[in-house]
């Protein structure tokens, strides 16, 4: 071989060399946090019996792992397995002999992790200052002075740690995307296994899922019950959760207390949502004085099926006042009454293809033997955008395809006397923003947005950005078009299937003045939705981001509230009418009359 081959390919040997050691620098390391892999087919913790002792240690057990989850800057870094540690520390509380024991076992355990409470920096700092400017809510942790509860060491340890203020939180369990509105992420939570045995993954999937909400939920203070006593209950029914099935309604029983209707708990068996069965009654139901009454169905008035306006009383023997309960206790129903759209595709189902259906009609009671079908059913009525009353009115459904179809509406609307938007539909995406451009004659806040604080958890701060009107989309850069502004009445129809992006939209365009909102208050379930996964294949979600009226009023639960009162009755849909539709139509034409 040739010297200068030799020098070359030696050149080329320290080249490549370099380039590697180049490239694993410049690689972004996995967090530490993913190599301990002591517990990745399980706990191996198992409780025959829990007593109250245990129970109370496990309470304290997990206000104290979860305060630390979102705060400890090892934790938030992604240097310690939060999860793994829980493990660790776990078979000790359980074996606490007094609450004094249990606080000591706390201690030391935390103490194998210090952490230096430094200055924050100038951009943590200037996250502390929007709290202090802007601050709408604030978690509630008074807990951790109290000495009595937690012993003085133990409650030292995280006072201190409630000096540390991080806003870097990519390998953070709850993660920031700082640049689209504070919303938060639980990529970095993992999927670990279930087994009917581990009760160790059956309370990590408890805690997981209370400590997200009691820090990233802007709702927590309006549970329905008080949250750290949900906690209480929950606790001891995760070991007594002897199947996957027991398991899941477990965790869809704490998930339920919220009430907050953007919580759907979702398994690898569909545990909740065919808690009654798999196949569907044929039909569609409407709510009227809290009976559950038939819309729209598949049959003929004279084949012995469902027909519109019949009071479905019970299915399979089962009452629907009991089904009603019974569900409700599993999914999140923001106020007592207010189910038929949480519990809608849930509630009219058969564990059989032919259910046996009880009905009132026509003030008689019927039995049926009704068909059913494996998937939900679909409407056949016609609800699309239209020209009504003679072409004097435009009916607007907001499930449109795209800005360019809703122009294309309003250019057709444009010279009617009123618009009815229909938001009992939901759009498939912020409609709003374009349909104030029409309506609303400069832009204006509806709302307020309560939004995560990344440098402290459980703290929302006020957001401002919820803003519709002529010129906006202009000022924000979205469009340079301009809109001619529509100058006849609108009336906006919601119920209580109305909820989040709709209820948004409604908050949007009742800014126009020259609206009225006619129906029913709107089911009072806003903002973003964040998922989060448990073991066992569990996944939910919960809302991120609170809504308020502009002067800080709440929304959530309690719902948007008409201006104008109109419900369905049993009558009027037996005889196939939309009387808020009716109404709506009421109120153009006669504004008109009398001008």
């Amino acid at each position: 071989m040739k010297k200068g081959t030799l020098s070359t390919i030696i050149c080329s040997i320290i080249v490549l060399i370099s380039f590697i050691a180049i490239l694993a620098f410049a690689a972004p390391k996995a967090p530490s946090r993913d190599s301990d892999d002591e517990f990745l087919e399980g706990s191996g913790i198992e409780i025959s019996q829990l007593t109250d002792l245990q129970a109370e240690s496990l309470y304290k057990l997990c206000k104290v792992w979860g305060y630390a989850k979102y705060r400890h800057p090892s934790v938030i870094d992604g240097t310690l397995n939060w999860d793994a540690e829980l493990f660790r520390v776990m078979p000790d509380v359980l074996d606490a002999a007094s609450p004094d024991e249990a606080n000591t076992v706390l201690f030391l355990w935390l103490s194998q992790f210090p952490f230096e409470a430094a200055e924050p920096g100038v951009d943590t700092q200037q996250w502390i200052d929007l709290q202090d400017e802007k601050g709408m809510l604030s978690a509630d942790t008074d807990w951790i002075s109290d000495t009595s509860f937690l012993g003085s060491d133990l409650s030292g340890y995280l006072e201190r740690l409630s000096r540390v203020f991080i806003t870097d939180r990519k390998d953070s369990y709850a993660s920031f995307d700082l640049s689209s509105a504070g919303q938060i992420s639980c990529k970095n939570e993992k999927m670990l296994p279930y087994s009917p045995q581990d009760d160790g993954v059956k309370l990590l999937a408890l805690f997981r899922f209370w400590n997200i909400y009691e820090y990233y939920s802007p709702y927590v203070s309006i549970t329905k019950i008080d949250w750290d006593e949900a906690l209480k209950q929950a606790i001891p029914r995760m070991p007594e959760a002897d199947t996957y099935r027991d398991y899941v309604l477990a965790i869809a029983e704490t998930a339920a207390l919220t009430g907050d209707a953007h919580i759907a708990v979702n398994d690898r068996q569909d545990t909740v949502e065919s808690y009654y069965g798999t196949y569907f009654l044929p039909c569609l139901f409407q709510t009227v004085e809290g009976q559950v009454v038939v819309s729209e169905a598949a049959g003929s008035e004279d084949d012995g099926s469902l027909q519109r306006g019949d009071i479905i009383t019970a299915v399979n023997g089962i009452s629907i006042d009991e089904r009603v309960e019974t569900l409700s206790r599993y999914t999140a129903v923001p106020e007592e009454g207010k189910f038929s759209c949480v519990l809608n595709s849930l509630l009219l189902r058969s564990e059989r293809e032919t259910a046996d259906v009880d009905v009132v009609r026509n003030g008689e009671a019927v039995s049926l033997s009704v068909t059913c079908s494996e998937s939900s059913f679909v409407s056949a009525d016609d609800h699309s955008s239209r020209l009504i009353a003679d072409g004097r009115i435009g009916y607007l459904n907001p499930v449109v395809s795209s800005e360019n179809e809703l122009e294309q509406i309003m250019e057709d609307f444009q010279d009617t006397e009123g618009i009815i938007v229909d938001l009992r539909y939901y759009p498939p995406y912020f409609v709003y923003r374009l349909l104030g451009e029409y309506l609303i004659p400069e832009p204006t806040q509806f709302a307020v947005a309560a939004t995560p604080n990344a440098a402290e958890p459980g703290s929302f701060y006020r957001n401002d950005y919820c803003i519709s009107g002529s010129g906006y989309l202009r000022s924000a850069g979205i469009s340079d078009k301009e809109y001619p502004l529509y100058q006849g009445r609108v009336v906006i129809l919601m119920d209580e299937t109305s909820m989040s992006r709709t209820e948004y939209t409604i908050m949007a365009l009742r800014q126009c003045p020259n609206a009225v909102v006619v129906g029913t208050p709107s089911l009072g379930a806003d903002g973003d939705i964040v998922s989060v996964s448990l073991p066992g294949q569990i996944t939910f979600s919960i809302s991120g981001l609170g809504i308020f009226t502009p002067d800080g009023g709440q929304t959530q639960r309690i719902g948007l509230q008409p201006d104008i009162e109109c419900a369905p009755t049993v009558e009027g849909i037996r005889e196939g009418r939309d009387e808020l539709i009716e109404k709506a139509t009421e109120i153009i034409l006669s504004e008109k009359e009398a001008e």
